[in-house]
């Protein structure tokens, strides 16, 4: 694989390099893009934005006849290698983020099958995640990004007395699918499909990660998944839930995506456990606490945490007592899966996290919330401005993607 200037190109606009002096281009990533992209392509998908151009706008950047452009514009939509979309009878193109993005759509088209395609773009983009992992570390100390949330499993609310009074709508997860109206599975899951491709899978289901809202309607058309009524939505969590799998979601009142994650392949879960770098995603309202006077040591709670946040100790060097369970906050995403698994003892319940930050209420919100974030931006008049904008456009808008608002045509 030969890297040309236009594949340099497209891996600095991946990594945002024209708005960051410091932005690191990694040789993984540019393996990783000359084995999607080849060098025409490239330089097409570095001319479009994320904001959707019709093909004869994005001939006119490149300066090519559109005859030329529109049939690669197709194919790369059709690979899921930029967005394709129809908006009002005109298709128009955009470029994708590479995660989430390229990376969950090359997953979600193999629709489970181990071609080798998908096994060398598994290698490679494993390698480049491991490389700007490791780089992003040092330089997200302290930024409070919180891209996803974690929403607890709706019987750890059930098995924690008083905490369903505290619970905001955001923090119950059957009320949060209740406001919706569309629904969808996708094929496969993207991260463990992705592990079971480097001969690093856990075995848990693939089948139930989802979306919902406009999200959920995209899918369908994309042929990314199937729809689903909100029962089969609901069973499929459950199961997740069974499983040992947490709900993510956006970092969104009403979210669009819904996954179910495990913390041994989960990108992002993995950004927290192996990185280190707990900001990335807001972990819910509540913590686990351990009732000692409960607790009998079986290990059950410490077996399922996915993010290896509960250990076994005596209560001192010499103590005779058997382990009890303890809890690190730092590590608890407040997930709920230990105390739904204590259902016998009852010793694990969730409290009220201290430090909890509500998701935003709008899309608006969201993004200005992250840039200024990233950015290192401290302005508390931009915050009530965002945040002004947020509730009029939740207020009065007419565009809602996701929530009561939201209606699949």
């Amino acid at each position: 694989m030969q890297v040309t200037p236009a594949h340099r190109t497209l891996a600095e606009k991946f990594v945002f390099q024209q708005g960051r002096r410091d932005a690191f281009v990694p040789d993984s990533l540019l393996d990783l893009v000359t084995f999607l992209y080849t060098e025409e392509e490239a330089e097409i998908v570095s001319a479009l934005g994320f904001v959707g151009l019709p093909a004869r706008a994005v001939a006119r950047r490149l300066r090519r006849p559109v005859r030329e452009v529109r049939p690669i514009l197709e194919s790369l939509a059709d690979r899921f290698l930029i967005a394709g979309l129809s908006l009002k009878g005109i298709q128009v193109y955009g470029r994708m983020p590479l995660a989430p993005g390229v990376f969950e759509a090359q997953m979600i088209r193999s629709k489970g099958e181990f071609g080798e395609y998908y096994k060398e773009f598994s290698r490679l983009f494993e390698a480049f995640y491991e490389e700007i992992c490791t780089w992003l570390k040092p330089r997200l100390e302290g930024k409070d990004v919180r891209f996803g949330r974690i929403i607890p499993v709706q019987q750890s609310l059930e098995h924690s007395p008083g905490i369903s009074v505290m619970a905001l709508a955001s923090d119950k997860f059957l009320e949060t699918v209740d406001r919706n109206h569309s629904f969808a599975l996708v094929h496969v899951c993207s991260c463990r499909h992705e592990a079971d491709l480097l001969g690093k899978g856990c075995g848990k289901p693939k089948d139930v990660c989802a979306a919902m809202g406009r999200l959920a309607d995209l899918v369908v058309d994309k042929g990314m998944g199937r729809r689903v009524s909100k029962e089969e939505f609901v069973d499929a969590k459950v199961r997740a839930a069974d499983a040992g799998l947490v709900n993510l979601v956006d970092n969104l009142e009403n979210p669009l995506q819904v996954c179910s994650c495990c913390g041994c392949c989960c990108g992002a879960l993995r950004i927290l456990s192996r990185f280190n770098i707990p900001t990335i995603i807001a972990k819910s309202h509540f913590e686990a606490a351990i009732d000692p006077g409960k607790c009998v040591g079986c290990g059950i709670c410490a077996e399922v945490c996915p993010m290896d946040a509960i250990t076994l100790q005596k209560a001192t060097p010499r103590a005779r007592k058997k382990k009890t369970a303890v809890i690190d906050p730092a590590r608890c995403i407040g997930c709920g899966l230990c105390v739904v698994k204590c259902d016998k003892q009852r010793a694990v319940s969730l409290r009220a996290r201290e430090d909890y930050k509500p998701p935003a209420k709008s899309v608006v919100e969201y993004t200005l919330n992250r840039y200024l974030e990233v950015k290192g931006v401290e302005n508390p008049i931009l915050d009530r401005v965002g945040l002004g904008v947020s509730r009029l456009l939740e207020k009065y808008s007419p565009l809602h993607v996701s929530g009561p608002g939201y209606r699949p045509k």
